[in-house]
């Protein structure tokens, strides 16, 4: 078998190629290498489009974060802004009570038959402040015939706030007490103490927490909390021994002995508590306890059923009844009211109910308070009105309480019915950001700045407390 001899075509194809080899060998390469390079320029095309686009990705994340950021500052600061504004406006309401109580006072005389005391105007600050706080919710909800969108000044400043505050001798003190000095300051503590976490109640709701372990392994009783307060913060290093039968307190022993035993050892202040939270550090204070009588609510100040402000007396006009009945249990001793769970209940009750119908401040002098606790008073004052509104014996009536003289004395002497400290909470909201301001503020005419400083309370009040979170 012979090989096919090429075809004419073929042969001339061959020959055309080798003389342009011989006639140019460098435009020949060029235009086999260009068959190649078609596939390279989609290669390149592709990497420059991804490269572009990860640019493009990488400047749009940025903006995209400077943006959010820059939201987040302006929002930041219209918050805090706006938190510092209720707070100014807050105190300016509380500076124009006096004006305020003389506008009452014919309405207040007409209802009680008596002069007002002094209103507690900072109950009702988110209320009076809403135009100012939330301008959208005033002029939506009703403005009671107010046009608010022609009153200069005011308008929407994409923020709004949230007003709290309460006079803080509505609450059981436990600090060192300004009012009274030596050992009946740590007996009125002790016995007012003792009564708040349910000393005076047999069976009391409280007694589990006082029946466990704390998380160092010790067991604190009431008697054992009571005197680790009062070790606290008074001035000597001896061991407190309280008797609430007797009414008494002595002492006895090292007051540090527990905190010595503790992993991280430490003593006993011996001074006035600065904060709430370092009530932390007192024996038998653990989470149970703090989420019961310090801090049931961590975002309401109102909650709270203790202080460390304050002159040790108790408003009547604006304090949690549990409080109140702490107070003069502390007092009267194991009468039904403080030693029946059921007449405490009755008390309780009976109080909030009042509160929630006409919240108004009933009791001109701290008199009029003791005249109701022991179901006494003229035909417009409290106990007489209820028992006139639901009958003589109604079983919602708690039983009066029998008072000595010397214990009407000493009820009058711890009780009070104007506040001078105030707790002012107020929290901005702009979008996402939240601003809360926490104050307690100090309003007493007869403040005056401690040496080389002289001068007269101002207008404003001034600050005991400040914090921004």
């Amino acid at each position: 078998m012979f090989p096919l001899a090429p075809s004419d075509s073929a042969r001339s194809r061959h020959r055309r190629l080798a003389r342009a080899r011989r006639a140019d060998p460098l435009r020949a390469g060029a235009a086999k290498a260009s068959e190649g390079e078609k596939g390279i320029a989609l290669v390149l095309a592709l990497t420059a489009i991804a490269i572009l686009a990860v640019v493009l990705a990488d400047m749009h994340e940025g903006t995209t974060a400077a943006y959010i950021v820059a939201t987040t500052e302006r929002d930041q600061l219209r918050a805090e802004y706006m938190a510092r504004s209720g707070l100014n406006l807050t105190r300016l309401l509380v500076a124009q009570e006096p004006q305020i109580r003389v506008a009452v006072a014919p309405m207040y005389t007409m209802l009680t038959g008596r002069p007002p005391p002094m209103i507690p105007v900072w109950n009702f600050a988110e209320a009076i402040l809403q135009p100012f706080c939330d301008y959208g919710g005033a002029t939506s909800e009703g403005s009671g015939g107010f046009n608010f969108g022609i009153a200069e000044g005011l308008g929407d400043t994409g923020a709004t706030c949230e007003i709290v505050s309460f006079g803080e001798n509505s609450r059981i003190n436990i600090n060192d007490p300004l009012s009274f000095e030596g050992n009946r300051q740590q007996v009125i503590v002790a016995m007012q103490t003792f009564g708040l976490i349910g000393g005076y109640l047999s069976p009391s709701p409280f007694d589990p927490l006082f029946e466990q372990a704390d998380p160092d392994g010790n067991y604190t009783a009431r008697l054992d909390f009571v005197s680790a307060l009062i070790d606290w913060w008074d001035l000597d290093t001896d061991r407190t021994n309280f008797d609430p039968g007797a009414g008494t307190v002595t002492s006895s022993g090292a007051e540090d002995d527990i905190y010595q035993t503790f992993d991280d050892p430490y003593r006993a202040r011996n001074a006035p508590l600065d904060s709430i939270e370092e009530l932390r550090m007192i024996r038998g204070v653990g989470d149970d306890f703090w989420a019961t009588f310090v801090e049931p609510n961590p975002d309401d100040p109102r909650s709270r059923t203790v202080t460390i402000y304050g002159s040790g007396a108790v408003n009547p006009n604006e304090a949690p009844p549990e409080v109140l009945l702490a107070r003069v249990c502390s007092i009267i001793g194991l009468q039904p009211l403080c030693a029946n769970p059921a007449e405490a209940a009755k008390f309780i009750q009976l109080f909030q109910t009042v509160r929630s119908i006409a919240p108004i401040p009933w009791f001109t002098h701290p008199r009029q308070f003791v005249e109701f606790i022991a179901g006494e008073g003229g035909p417009r004052d409290l106990y007489p009105m209820l028992s006139t509104f639901l009958g003589p014996g109604n079983p919602l009536l708690f039983t009066p309480v029998t008072l000595t003289p010397e214990q009407r004395n000493e009820l009058d002497a711890v009780m009070v019915t104007a506040a001078r400290i105030i707790t002012i909470q107020v929290t901005g909201r702009s979008g996402r950001a939240s601003v809360r301001a926490r104050t307690v503020m100090n309003f007493h005419d007869r403040w005056t700045p401690p040496p080389p400083n002289a001068g007269t309370m101002p207008g404003l009040g001034i600050f005991y407390y400040y914090r921004l979170d």
